[in-house]
């Protein structure tokens, strides 16, 4: 019995984990081009796609994708042949890589959030007006991109002390997470991961707090014309991050709580370590479905460019079809005149 139910929850994590794999594939794929190509050749038309959190939301939409990438296949691995890499050095880089776009992934959507909240509670601007990201002296303009930076930045002085080998190594985990920062026999010293991910939930939480609060009092509050259409956009594209915010919190819960990072983990079965896992995975793809069912001008973002795609592919195959029907002629007459 015991067997049969070890047997059924190995297949229910490969199919969770299948699934993830395709969406978050899929989906940050699709993020990662149509909306750069709306903000670039329909500006206008996707003015609330322009603002810098946008930025902060396709930088996270790359660290899913690249967890995705680089992530589940190893954990698949571990499901499939039960070890890891023959070549040690392989199961490093990959542990390391793979716990470095983690904490990318954690400080992103922090930053988000911290972003959405300064564009709401903003005095110069009280929030309701696209030139936000002209004062913010945080997220305006390029700076934006050297937060980007900044986070990978961080993310790496966050995992350093792992990485010199200092508090445990990369190696083959024999747990869930496959390739995996091992603890030494004497436990984990490095608190710095564990204390850099309880910040980012608290400062989610009074962020993701903030915004909700500042929306509800915004509903009764009524202006006219253009401010009128553009906070209702600002309003859906907040409410969508703010279920982001949510989701994550929800899905950090669980491996925090539980010792995420092997701390504690040694106390743990490895169903329960299993369990964990299959719930946390899924914030690497969930945001695509959040964005997709949440906020109107990205699902639109989406098919503008499905449908722009779709048209050049046509007509691309539209002038091969007519070309190849011209050789054809032209070959067909040049018979005729030998013939002749």
């Amino acid at each position: 019995m015991e067997d049969e139910w070890d047997e059924s929850l190995m297949l229910g994590v490969v199919i969770n984990q299948s699934i993830i794999f395709i969406i978050g594939g899929f989906g940050n794929i699709l993020t990662l081009l149509a909306i750069p190509y709306v903000r670039v050749k329909y500006g206008r038309q996707f003015s609330i796609l322009q603002l810098n959190s946008v930025v902060l939301i396709l930088h996270l939409s790359l660290a899913d994708l690249l967890y995705t990438l680089v992530g589940f296949p190893n954990f698949l691995q571990v499901y499939f042949y039960r070890k890891g890499p023959e070549d040690w050095r392989m199961c490093y880089f990959l542990g390391l890589f793979r716990n470095l776009v983690a904490y990318v992934d954690f400080n992103t959507i922090a930053m988000i959030s911290c972003c959405v909240a300064r564009h709401n509670l903003c005095r110069q601007c009280g929030g309701a007006s696209l030139s936000h990201d002209d004062h913010d002296r945080i997220f305006g303009g390029k700076r934006v991109y050297l937060v980007c930076l900044a986070i990978w930045v961080l993310s790496f002085l966050n995992i350093l002390p792992d990485v010199m080998g200092v508090t445990g190594v990369y190696a083959w985990s024999c747990s869930p997470y496959g390739c995996e920062h091992v603890c030494s026999h004497e436990g984990c010293s490095n608190i710095g991961p564990m204390i850099s991910i309880v910040n980012n939930l608290v400062f989610m939480v009074i962020f993701y707090s903030v915004i909700v609060i500042k929306l509800c009092l915004r509903r009764n509050e009524v202006f006219g014309g253009e401010t009128s259409d553009f906070l209702l956009m600002l309003k859906s594209i907040s409410v969508t991050l703010s279920i982001l915010i949510a989701a994550y919190v929800v899905f950090l819960i669980p491996p925090v709580v539980a010792g995420w990072g092997g701390c504690f983990f040694r106390s743990q079965s490895y169903k329960t370590k299993a369990i964990i896992a299959s719930i946390y995975w899924w914030m690497y793809g969930i945001n695509f479905f959040i964005y997709l069912t949440t906020c109107s001008r990205i699902r639109q973002a989406y098919r503008r460019f499905i449908k722009d795609m779709w048209k050049k592919i046509c007509k691309r195959s539209a002038a091969n079809m007519e070309n190849t029907e011209m050789e054809t002629s032209v070959f067909w007459i040049g018979l005729r005149y030998l013939d002749r």
